[in-house]
């Protein structure tokens, strides 16, 4: 069979093949033995075609031992027309296309009432045979180098897509024949006809470059990567010049903060032992602490801020008091020595001052943390007090006051707190009374410089004296504290708008009720009991004088502390009922001496007799 044309990066060879025949009775067949060959028919470069006049073509393959036959017949038609037929239609001549994966053996071609097809190709036609090397891929043949047929060192080996084996192809840039050692030779673009470059063209091996006006293809590119490079480099360093900027600028900032709030003296002050137990907080800690100061760990919403639930990075639970605002320049200066002098108030009924962070514009405050809430929601809340019993109740008033008088009297130097109310006292898990927020404190002034200029506090709290003054005193504090006695008797908000306005204030609406004699009308009537009408009296007298309008005339908390520890200690000690002696030397109440003799209180004595009679009674 003779080979018209190789064609090794195809992987093909042309070879001629006779043209299978019928004339008259006469036929001929055509065998092509591909068996034992690496060799298969392509199914993709070769047609099966017949021509002639009403003529049937068939060709023979196998598959898998399996023998397949393909053919067409072609419609009749006069042999002088089938001339003037364009292409093949199927009038004189019919086409079928080969199915892949069949090993074609047999090929029969016929041609009727004349012999030109046959004498223009000389009784033969091309056939387009597809071959490979070997039967394995190219990772695997190349792991045999003896038996490796890609032999240039400028070749590489592509797998076969007509079956199994690889051919074997010139890298780009080279042509020649890639199965001979230096087979593939470089290919000289420049020399190409037209020259693929505008200027002047330098060929290299595999490849060439085209120079223009003093730079090569390739140095162009080098000159555009190194110019990208340049501005990566650039955009990375601005970007970190920035960053560093401004996290310089933001590390001032917060030093400047820190300074302003006194924080240089506040750790001098600790580390000399002054404040052993204060911490001073980053901001980082207490917003990693509060889960950056999430909604869902609020505990309340006040004037001067706002209280995040809080777990530190050793587990402890704190409350952490952002505060809103600070206006006054001289609070700040003074803002570390004071949270010093607070953080040294040790007194089991004041809420322990922990630490602060001062790095922040307004600092924020760490207090421990109390479970049970605020006395405004024991009162007021959606179960309220209703059931507490008035002992409770007295008792929840004798530690808050013990806790006023201690910031007052004990503390070096004494400590106004300036927001006294019940959402300001917080209740433990025995519901013992823990005053908190300090939000208002300020140590009590020495001179009238230290006054302050702004009036703080709350509506319904506030002390008359202390509004008109703008001068924050103890007596301030024990003006608020009658209102919290009020809360506690009568069950009512201090303020309440929606009421009518002559019960919007209940301190209004309590003297004048205790003026008209109308008391037991806005006692709470869960502890109106007749055992309790004596002492009602008593702490709705104490509460009187301390909403007197001038300061001077308000008894000192360490006075209305010792009047409620008396009181508390009469519900607590059901035996004294039986003691009148007892009862009386219980209740009554020493007055400084009088040129070296010591008075007894005539009218709270008796009062108070009548109150320890009232209970006698009730005992039998």
């Amino acid at each position: 069979m003779p080979v018209a044309n190789i064609l090794l990066l195809q992987g093909q060879v042309r070879v001629m093949s006779y043209i299978a025949s019928m004339c008259h009775n006469r036929s001929t067949t055509t065998f092509l033995d591909l068996a034992g060959t690496p060799f298969t028919v392509s199914e993709k470069e070769n047609v099966f075609t017949v021509v002639g006049v009403d003529t049937l073509g068939l060709m023979a393959g196998t598959r898998q031992s399996a023998i397949y036959v393909i053919g067409c017949q072609t419609e009749e038609s006069s042999p002088k027309n089938l001339a003037a037929v364009e292409g093949c239609t199927g009038v004189g001549c019919c086409q079928v296309a080969l199915s892949s994966n069949v090993s074609y053996q047999q090929f029969s071609f016929a041609y009727l009432n004349t012999t030109t097809f046959w004498d223009e190709h000389n009784g033969e036609v091309p056939i387009i045979l597809n071959w490979a090397v070997g039967n394995k891929t190219c990772d695997a043949a190349k792991k045999d180098a003896a038996s490796y047929a890609c032999r240039s060192s400028n070749s590489e080996c592509i797998n076969s897509t007509s079956g199994l084996g690889y051919l074997c192809n010139c890298s780009e840039g080279y042509k020649g024949n890639p199965y001979l050692h230096d087979g593939c030779q470089d290919i000289n673009e420049c020399a190409l006809s037209p020259s693929p470059c505008p200027g002047r063209c330098v060929n290299r091996r595999g490849s060439f470059y085209c120079r223009r006006r003093g730079l090569s293809h390739s140095g162009t590119m080098i000159l555009s990567i190194g110019i990208s490079v340049v501005i990566v480099i650039l955009a990375i360093a601005i970007t970190c010049s920035y960053l560093t900027r401004e996290r310089r600028k933001l590390a001032n900032i917060k030093e400047r903060y820190f300074r302003q709030h006194g924080g240089l003296l506040l750790l001098e002050q600790i580390s000399t032992g002054q404040g052993t137990t204060f911490t001073i907080f980053t901001e980082a800690e207490l917003m990693e602490a509060t889960d950056q100061f999430d909604d869902k760990n609020v505990l309340g919403r006040g004037g001067h801020g706002t209280v995040y639930k809080g777990t530190l990075k050793n587990g402890i639970l704190v409350a952490i008091k952002r505060c809103i605002s600070m206006t006054d320049e001289q609070r700040r200066k003074e803002f570390g020595k004071e949270m010093l002098i607070l953080s040294q108030v040790n007194h089991k009924n004041i809420v322990k001052l922990l630490g602060c962070c001062l790095e922040v514009e307004v600092p924020m405050l760490v207090y421990e943390f109390i479970p049970n809430g605020t006395l405004f929601h024991f009162i007021h809340g959606v179960s309220g007090c209703c059931d507490a019993p008035f002992s409770t109740r007295l008792q929840i008033a004798h530690e808050s006051a013990l806790a006023l008088d201690y910031l007052h009297s004990c503390a070096s130097p004494p400590i106004l707190h300036g927001d006294v109310k019940s959402s300001n006292i917080l209740l433990d898990d025995k519901y013992s009374a823990k005053v908190s927020d300090f939000g208002a404190s300020i140590v009590a002034p020495t001179d009238e410089s230290q006054f302050v200029t702004l009036v703080q506090g709350t509506c319904g709290y506030l002390d008359p004296e202390y509004m008109q003054t703008c001068q924050l005193t103890d007596k301030s504090d024990v003006y608020s504290f009658g209102v919290v006695l009020l809360e506690l008797i009568t069950g009512k908000k201090a303020l309440n708008l929606e009421g009518p306005e002559s019960e919007r204030s209940l301190s209004v609406s309590f003297l004048c009720a205790l003026k008209e004699g109308r008391l037991m009308d806005v006692i709470d009537d869960h502890i109106k009991g007749e055992e309790n009408v004596g002492m009602l009296e008593e702490v709705a007298d104490l509460a009187k004088q301390c909403l007197e309008m001038a300061g001077e005339n308000r008894p000192a908390m360490r006075d209305v502390t010792e009047r409620l520890g008396r009181l508390s200690r009469v519900t607590h000690h059901p035996w004294m009922q039986r003691d009148p002696e007892e009862m009386e030397s219980l209740l009554a109440v020493r007055e400084p001496s009088v040129d070296g003799v010591e008075m007894v209180s005539t009218t709270f004595l008796t009062m108070e007799r009548t109150v320890g009679r009232g209970l006698l009674e009730f005992g039998r």
